[in-house]
């Protein structure tokens, strides 16, 4: 498989399509497009007949995103071959066994035994979006963090501003999942600040994008993560406005402990105040006194129309969702994917 991570670039989608091999990118990767990428790659590394039987990985860029890819990289039983064109590079465990400055596909015609691996990904990789699907875009279910991204990421591939900044946490880990393969064509230029800062200073690199490309740009992120770093919504008045649209998944603290070992149920008592760190802090007031637009959206209808509009000066897009219940749900979404995989993978050819 290739494994792209932040800034690989699409010479990783490139090396993938023209060897026959699945690939494994994130949503920074600038890489996720294509026929060959797997969207919901990260709840398949799991299952013994996809990520368990993987031999060789093929490394671009910077993996910092995903526990199930690391772990792969960590395997001693599979060979990682790090592509590093700058003659710097990502070795997550210790365990490259080459580093290269570029890699080519081979030139004779794909065998068959790769062509039957890549659609043994296809398969699952469409019977775990199908079953995502199913869950996350239910009818009348309410907005939550995936619901969100999935919107997010559709808009990025359409019509939507070109640059998409992601907050960390749950936010870009919420894309990884949710994120279908963009158009080769019309991909965005997504960025988060993986592996560098944190929460700090997202709505700062947003405005920094927006200023030094000229376009306007959308942030997705967490309410901490804005709260964190809301005075770079302020504008000097001697500066240029900028087209700044900050998405904020507002679900009043830290949901993506919840999913962690933190949120396991005997630490429930302390969880809240440690960990969940809950806010309630009026985003509408705040905005406005930065200068800035507000508006609410309670649901996907409105959501959708928000996204479709331009974006002209600097707003925030408030999305309040409920987190009670969030690890729970996650355990049972990842159940489902992974019954829905195994029913494909069994089903006869």
């Amino acid at each position: 498989v290739v494994v792209a991570g932040d800034g690989a670039g699409p010479g990783a989608r490139l090396l993938a399509e023209a060897a026959g091999w699945p690939l494994l990118a994130e949503p920074t990767s600038g890489a996720r497009a294509g026929d060959h990428a797997i969207g919901p790659y990260r709840l398949l590394l799991g299952d013994p007949a996809l990520g368990g039987a993987v031999e060789r990985v093929v490394l671009v860029g910077h993996p910092t995103l995903s526990r199930p890819v690391s772990a792969l990289l960590a395997r001693p039983d599979v060979e990682v071959v790090v592509v590093a064109p700058q003659g710097e590079w990502t070795d997550v465990a210790g365990t490259a066994a080459r580093v290269v400055l570029a890699a080519a596909a081979p030139q004779e015609p794909v065998p068959d035994a790769d062509a039957a691996w890549l659609e043994r990904w296809r398969l699952a990789g469409a019977a775990a979006q199908d079953a995502l699907d199913a869950v996350v875009a239910e009818p009348g279910r309410p907005l939550d963090g995936l619901l969100l991204a999935r919107h997010v990421a559709r808009a990025a591939g359409r019509a939507g501003p070109r640059v998409l900044v992601a907050g960390s946490s749950n936010t870009v880990r919420d894309l990884d999942v949710v994120a279908a393969p963009w158009d080769p064509d019309h991909r965005p230029v997504a960025v988060a600040n993986r592996g560098l800062a944190g929460i700090d200073g997202t709505v700062a690199t947003a405005t920094g994008l927006a200023l030094g490309l000229e376009e306007p740009v959308r942030a997705l992120m967490g309410d901490l993560t804005f709260l964190h770093d809301a005075g770079a919504l302020l504008r000097g008045r001697l500066e240029d406005e900028v087209d700044l649209q900050v998405v904020v998944l507002n679900d009043g603290g830290g949901g993506i402990f919840a999913t962690l070992e933190h949120g396991a149920p005997a630490r429930a008592a302390q969880f809240e105040r440690i960990f969940g760190t809950p806010q309630h802090v009026d985003l509408a007031r705040l905005a406005e006194a930065y200068g800035a637009r507000h508006a609410l959206v309670e649901d996907a209808g409105q959501l959708r129309d928000v996204l479709a509009r331009p974006v002209r000066g600097r707003s925030v897009v408030e999305v309040p969702v409920d987190r009670a219940g969030l690890r729970a749900h996650r355990a049972e979404l990842r159940h489902r994917v992974a019954e829905a995989v195994r029913s494909a993978l069994a089903a006869p050819a």
